[in-house]
């Protein structure tokens, strides 16, 4: 078995989604002056590849703690679906795999689009999920969609809505990395810190594959 990595590093100055605050690391200790290195850490919970809880959207949506942990594990399955810029992702795109959207099933989306990641176009001109093509997804009562995509499309808010419902509760990991290093089947492993009544976090995902 080997792990591989499939989240962004976070370095200082890393940008936010727009209208986010960029992360800030920065030294608070030091070994010569206090004895040992101590980082302040300041950042969105929705900073590089992290995933989003109901209540990011909901008020009265599950918060991190509330969401049972093997939501964040399991047998997962890549789509392969290369996407040019400000293109759609289908109902089209996603009916080859049909037999892979069943209920409970961890979905991962490689539309290519993590290549730019740390590009300025990477918030700007990334491929979308179409409305129609999230509540198929949500119709099929999948758990968890991870995508190299910082949100799942430009009609955020809707999109988010979709999948986010009390009625689907669907899991979203986005900015996933390195996804072209992967077999079509692994293991998805991607923890969220466990910030008490907040709407998301950071996490370092990782596929074990065979």
């Amino acid at each position: 078995m080997r792990y591989i990595d499939l989240s962004h590093p976070l370095v200082n100055g890393l940008p936010g989604y727009p209208g986010d605050p960029q992360l800030s690391v920065a030294d608070c200790g030091r070994i010569a002056t206090h004895s040992c290195n101590v980082s302040q850490i300041a950042l969105s919970t929705h900073t590089g590849t992290h995933l989003d809880a109901m209540s990011h959207i909901f008020d009265d949506g599950r918060t991190l703690e509330q969401m049972p942990l093997e939501w964040f594990h399991g047998p997962a399955r890549m789509l392969r679906l290369p996407k040019e810029p400000n293109t759609g992702i289908t109902r089209a795109d996603l009916e080859p795999f049909e037999a892979h959207l069943k209920p409970g099933a961890k979905i991962i989306l490689n539309t290519g689009w993590h290549r730019q990641f740390g590009t300025p176009r990477f918030f700007e001109d990334h491929p979308s999920l179409t409305i129609d093509a999230a509540r198929h997804l949500a119709s099929r009562g999948i758990r968890l969609l991870g995508m190299d995509l910082p949100s799942p499309g430009k009609d955020w808010l809707e999109l988010h809505r979709i999948l986010l419902a009390k009625d689907v509760e669907m899991v979203l990991v986005e900015s996933l990395a390195n996804l072209d290093a992967l077999p079509d089947e692994f293991t998805f492993i991607g923890f969220p810190l466990n910030f008490a009544g907040r709407d998301g976090s950071p996490i370092r995902a990782v596929a074990l594959c065979p």
